[in-house]
């Protein structure tokens, strides 16, 4: 499917609202000049583009301990966002494969066009609406921590956090055989919603109480996998409790402070093993050895999406007008739990 095409330019040169953050706590819109695409580039206008509150609002906040990702990563001004549902209005020359009207994701931050080389742009299938695209990146960092933790058939999952990427784990480990899923936060209509995506069982409270209701629910085994998808360094020593002897803790939720976190009681008697995910962990070319390039996860989570084996739909709990932003940024350094997969739109 193709868009028609309509966009704003002032003479020859286009400009394109962006959203920014100037410094910490300063959250922004500003016009900004777009440039002709390059000979390897698709020139794209924004349809709709995902926030990942957790993620952004660290970003925005800007509290990050030395040596961290975030600090090599985070620098004023900033341009958060990386999901984006675009449609191509131009293509360079060297760009064969895609035409002006062209349905694509991209790793973009929130703007109104933007250029991309076209090997990072992704095409979008028919059956996949834009709505559904953009929650592509979270589909490859979901995607990656299970395969990373090796979720087998009969598994006894943990997942942590129900945020955008602890709502996506849990239905993923069940494709990858979870026999038993339990979700735990202190937050209730998140759990609300981990049941509506098919939890077996929800704990209302912190990971560190559930100890016993775990046990219980396990008949004694406690958790083969336990995914951390909070983000929060005091959650690691939680989970070491709640996981059986050899088992796993898979940490999906980066954390800005590392050095608050501690291990729990139990992670060398009971040979844990602790690793972490993250949504660069994927393959530069196709091998048979680990054939996951960023494309093919994102084929996956296509083909999941229009099997129906996961679900985005209800996922998003608002959507906003990119003047808006700014202000929901600030809401949300009070609450990230104001809203769940917050979507923009641009058109």
């Amino acid at each position: 499917m193709q868009y028609s095409l309509s966009c704003t330019g002032k003479g020859s040169i286009m400009l394109s609202k962006n959203v920014v953050f100037k410094g910490p706590m300063q959250p922004e819109t500003e016009l900004r000049e777009l440039p002709p695409p390059g000979p390897n580039e698709l020139q794209c206008r924004a349809v709709r583009s995902l926030v990942s509150a957790g993620t952004e609002i660290r970003c925005l906040k800007g509290i990050f301990e030395p040596g961290t990702n975030w600090e090599s990563w985070v620098r004023y001004p900033f341009y958060p966002g990386y999901s984006m549902a675009a449609v191509v209005m131009a293509a360079g020359k060297q760009t064969a494969g895609f035409q002006p009207g062209d349905r694509i994701f991209a790793h973009a931050p929130h703007c109104q066009f933007f250029n991309i080389s076209a090997s990072l742009a992704n095409p979008v299938p028919d059956e996949v609406t834009d709505q559904e695209a953009v929650w592509t990146t979270m589909g490859r960092i979901t995607q990656n921590g299970v395969r990373r933790a090796q979720v087998q058939l009969g598994d006894h999952v943990i997942v942590i956090g129900t945020g955008i990427v602890g709502l996506l784990t849990m239905q993923f480990a069940r494709i990858a055989g979870a026999a038993r899923i339990i979700v735990i936060d202190t937050n209730e209509k998140g759990l609300a919603l981990a049941q509506t995506f098919g939890a077996d069982h929800i704990i209302t409270g912190y990971a560190g109480q559930a100890g016993k209701e775990v046990e219980r629910l396990t008949g004694g085994r406690m958790a083969d996998i336990v995914f951390d998808a909070t983000g929060n360094p005091k959650v690691l020593a939680d989970a070491c409790i709640l996981a059986r002897k050899n088992g796993k803790i898979l940490i999906i939720g980066d954390t800005t402070e590392p050095h608050k976190q501690t291990l729990g009681p139990g992670v060398v008697s009971n040979y844990l093993t602790i690793m972490g995910a993250h949504a660069r962990m994927l393959a530069d070319h196709d091998n048979p050895f680990y054939p996951y390039t960023w494309q093919r996860v994102h084929e996956i989570f296509y083909d999941y999406l229009m099997q129906g084996r996961i679900r985005v739909s209800g996922l998003s709990t608002m959507e906003i007008a990119p003047d808006d932003l700014p202000g929901l940024y600030r809401k949300l350094a009070e609450d990230t739990t104001l809203a769940t997969g917050i979507q923009v739109i641009w058109n």
